[in-house]
C-alpha cells in the first residue's frame, strides 16, 4: 500500500471519528450554554434576594428607632405634665417637637423602604416562570447530551481503534502532517485533484479550486510515495483512480 493509499484510508476513518467527536462536542457546549444561562439567573435571583434581606433589616432597624422614639415621647410627656415652670414647659415642648419631627423622617423613610421591600418580592415572584422554563430547557439538554453519548460511545469507540490502525500504517512526518492539516480544515485534510482540462493539463484542487501546476501535478502522478499539498489550501492531494489510471496510460 502507497503513503497516499494510507493517508486516504487514514482520512475515511478520521472524517467519521471527527464527526462524532463534534456532534458529542456540540451536546456538550449546548448542555454548558443552558447550564451557564441557568445559573446565571440563579445569580440574579440571589442578588435580589440579597436586596430585599437588607431592605427588610433597615426597614426593622427604623422600626426598633421609632418604637424608641415614642418611648422617649412619651416620658417627655410625662415630664411635661409634671413640669414646674413655663420656662421649664417650653424647653420639654421644644424637644419633643424636634424629636417627633425626627420621627415623622424615619417614619417616612421606613414607608418608602417597605415599598421597595414590595417591588423586590415581586420581582422575586417573576423568577420564578423563568427558572422553571431555564431549568427545563437546561434538563433537555441534559438528556440529549446523555443520549447522544450512549447513541455514538459504541461506534465511536470502533472507529477510534480503526483509526489508531490506520495511523500506526503511516510514517510520523506525514501523520503529524495529516494531523496538523486536518485541524486546519475542520477534518477534511485531503483533497481530490479535479481535471478541467485533460487536454491542455489543466487540474485544480476540488476542495479550494486553486489551479495546480503542471510540476506539480506531475510530481504527485509520478511518485505516490511523496505528499504534495495544494499551493492554496494545503490539503494533501490525491487523484481518483480513473485519473491515475489514464495518466498510466499515457505515459
Amino acid at each position: 500500500m502507497s503513503l497516499l493509499q494510507q493517508l486516504l484510508a487514514l482520512h475515511r476513518v478520521d472524517v467519521q471519528v471527527r464527526s462524532l467527536r463534534s456532534r458529542l462536542e456540540q451536546a456538550d457546549r449546548f448542555l454548558a450554554g443552558q447550564q451557564r444561562q441557568l445559573d446565571e439567573l440563579l445569580a440574579q435571583r440571589t442578588d435580589v434576594e440579597n436586596q430585599r434581606r437588607q431592605l427588610q433589616a433597615q426597614a426593622a432597624t427604623m422600626e426598633v428607632e421609632s418604637k424608641s422614639i415614642d418611648a422617649r415621647v412619651q416620658r417627655l410627656r410625662n415630664d411635661l405634665n409634671q413640669s414646674g415652670n413655663t420656662k421649664q414647659y417650653n424647653a420639654i415642648l421644644c424637644e419633643m417637637k424636634s424629636i417627633e419631627a425626627q420621627k415623622d423622617a424615619i417614619d417616612e423613610q421606613a414607608l418608602g423602604i417597605l415599598e421597595r421591600v414590595e417591588q423586590t418580592s415581586k420581582r422575586l415572584e417573576g423568577f420564578e416562570p423563568l427558572l422553571a422554563e431555564r431549568t427545563r430547557l437546561r434538563d433537555a439538554a441534559k438528556a440529549e447530551c446523555a443520549q447522544r453519548r450512549q447513541d455514538t460511545s459504541e461506534r465511536l469507540g470502533e472507529l477510534e481503534r480503526e483509526r489508531a490502525a490506520a495511523a500506526a500504517q503511516v510514517p510520523a512526518d506525514a501523520m503529524s502532517l495529516f494531523d496538523e492539516v486536518a485541524d486546519l480544515h475542520d477534518g477534511e485534510a485531503m483533497s481530490e485533484v479535479e481535471v478541467i482540462d485533460a487536454r491542455h493539463r489543466e487540474y485544480a484542487c476540488s476542495a479550494c479550486n486553486t489551479e495546480i501546476p503542471l510540476a506539480l501535478y506531475a510530481r504527485l502522478a509520478g511518485d505516490t510515495g511523496k505528499v504534495v499539498q495544494c499551493v492554496s489550501c494545503k490539503r494533501i492531494l490525491h487523484m481518483a483512480a480513473s485519473v491515475v489510471a489514464e495518466t498510466a496510460r499515457k505515459r
